[in-house]
């Protein structure tokens, strides 16, 4: 377990926007293939986003639950098994168990919940202003905090 030191919120948020440009280059371009541009009705992704049809209503609520999907597997997995993502790689943070144990599977979805949605990721790192402890409040309800990785310059 590494030395307990405060991350700054800035380094989060980087790392964040770091894994979230990974996923959606990884994920989304293969995703949107099937919604690029239809020769056989003649229509692009856009014009059937614009047209609001039932049928491309659905393929959207798919593809926004394989999306979110795979966005809570990246987070809850790598931290898992690594404590770390790719963007927390680089920034030089990890996550750990507030608990004398290692990092659970459990524990780590429940601290990557509020990135499913933009409002709720929000109001959780709101948390981290009005309390003391430099947590999100789902990383207090999962026992998980952000520090700096072992091995890395604490200066």
């Amino acid at each position: 377990m590494g030395k307990v030191i405060v991350v700054p919120l800035w380094k989060r948020i980087f790392a964040y926007f770091l894994d979230v440009f990974l996923l959606s280059f990884l994920v989304l371009t293969p995703l949107l293939k099937p919604f690029s541009f239809d020769a056989e009705i003649g229509e692009s992704f856009f014009q059937r986003f614009t047209s609001f049809s039932a049928s491309f209503s659905a393929d959207y609520i798919w593809l926004a639950f394989v999306v979110a999907f795979f966005f809570l597997l990246y987070f809850s997995v790598l931290e898992t098994w690594f404590g770390q993502t790719v963007g927390k790689i680089i920034v030089g943070i990890s996550v750990e168990s507030t608990k004398k144990k290692p990092l659970g599977f459990l524990q780590a979805v429940i601290r990557n919940i509020p990135k499913l949605s933009g409002l709720l990721l929000l109001l959780d790192t709101l948390y981290l202003f009005f309390k003391k402890g430099n947590q999100r409040y789902f990383e207090v309800l999962s026992d998980t905090h952000v520090v700096v990785a072992d091995g890395e310059n604490h200066a």
